[in-house]
């Protein structure tokens, strides 16, 4: 997709109104020195840049668990951005360790939750690692702005679509509350500035048919998009498609090699009633944790 503008002059008003809005946000954190959490998506690009602009010194954090492919594309985002850029790459059996970890941390209450702390608790470990105490993410912005494809199954009805994106940020910040408890372990503070009342009651405000076009938009989220342009977000990060960080990360994968490894597969998954073996192995390990 073309970085040329689809928006009328009208529009352009939002857009601008938004971008500052985004500013404002960013400008609230107060501390100077932060890390970003980045995919090198429109979301965490979107706030690295703004946050550099505000004259924050800014330090990209990338995890990977099975592959190099996506922190070499986020390498490549942070240098057109230039961003100091720091990666990890998590082994299997450190994986482990760490999912026992987080499992005693949190409250499960399905497993998306648990892969995005599980996915937290490595790069909180980085920023501690490297000093950083104040870790920035872009949740919320998905929930807000269309992001997710379940808009499109709800597209024409705007009722319907409120009560979904009004549902999905109060889940996002029970998922916060939950990550909290893994960057405490790190005693690092984990801020999530766009899932602030402030900015929630702004994006909520911005018409349905600035973000969503239709129940074929696999693109979605356009108002946010031209913001990122705006701000000077390269153009292949803000069309880049949308992967949840678990993908992205490749943390989804090596889970399910450790439950293939531990002997779990989906047969005997679902004989047990488990939606995945991924599912049967994280019980497994809940009960193992417990009992130990």
């Amino acid at each position: 997709m073309s970085g040329e503008s689809s928006f009328m002059w009208d529009d352009m008003l939002t857009v601008l109104q938004l971008k500052e809005k985004v500013f404002d946000t960013v400008k609230e954190i107060k501390v100077k020195d932060i890390a970003v959490a980045f995919s090198g998506g429109i979301d965490s690009s979107l706030l690295a840049k703004v946050s550099k602009d505000a004259g924050k010194n800014v330090t990209l954090l990338t995890v990977g668990f099975s592959s190099w492919k996506d922190i070499e594309l986020s390498r490549e985002i942070a240098e057109i951005l230039n961003l100091t850029f720091s990666c990890d790459m998590v082994q299997l059996v450190e994986l482990k360790k760490g999912l026992k970890t987080v499992l005693t941390a949190i409250e499960v209450d399905r497993i998306t939750r648990l892969e995005n702390c599980v996915c937290f608790y490595y790069v909180f470990r980085l920023a501690s690692r490297l000093g950083l105490r104040t870790v920035l993410s872009a949740n919320g912005l998905d929930e807000l702005f269309c992001g997710y494809s379940a808009y499109r199954d709800v597209f024409g009805d705007k009722s319907a679509s409120m009560n979904l994106m009004e549902s999905s940020v109060e889940t996002a910040r029970k998922d916060k509350s939950e990550t909290d408890k893994i960057a405490a372990l790190f005693h690092v503070e984990y801020v999530c500035p766009f899932l602030s009342d402030s900015f929630v009651d702004f994006a909520l405000k911005i018409p349905l048919e600035m973000k969503i076009r239709s129940s074929d938009d696999e693109v979605r989220k356009h108002v946010l998009r031209e913001v990122a342009l705006e701000v000077g977000v390269p153009e292949s990060a803000a069309f880049r498609r949308k992967k949840a960080f678990q993908y992205s990360s490749g943390l989804h994968k090596a889970m399910g090699k450790l439950a293939g490894a531990a002997g779990f597969t989906r047969e005997n998954a679902r004989t047990e009633g488990f939606g995945s073996a991924v599912e049967a192995y994280v019980a497994s390990l809940r009960k193992n944790t417990r009992c130990g």
